[in-house]
């Protein structure tokens, strides 16, 4: 993010944030909010594949999937 001027733009726009009437200024990390909802998108992702596996046989391609999830 900061290679393509993400997070350099992103600490701009909240230094203006005080200017502004009625809003109160939050303190965001955005380098920890980005890297927790790649994690989170990974997991579900993961789930889904691991939901798959459990339900059709044909998903058990290897080995190793049919000893764990077979039955």
């Amino acid at each position: 993010m900061d290679r393509v001027g993400v997070t350099q733009r992103y600490n701009a726009m909240m230094g203006k944030v005080p200017a502004v009437p009625f809003v109160k200024p939050e303190s965001v990390d955005l380098n920890h909010y980005v890297a927790t909802k790649a994690l989170e998108g990974l997991f579900y992702m993961v789930g889904q594949e691991e939901k798959k596996i459990r339900t059709n046989p044909l998903a058990q391609t290897t080995d190793l999937l049919r000893k764990v999830f077979g039955k």
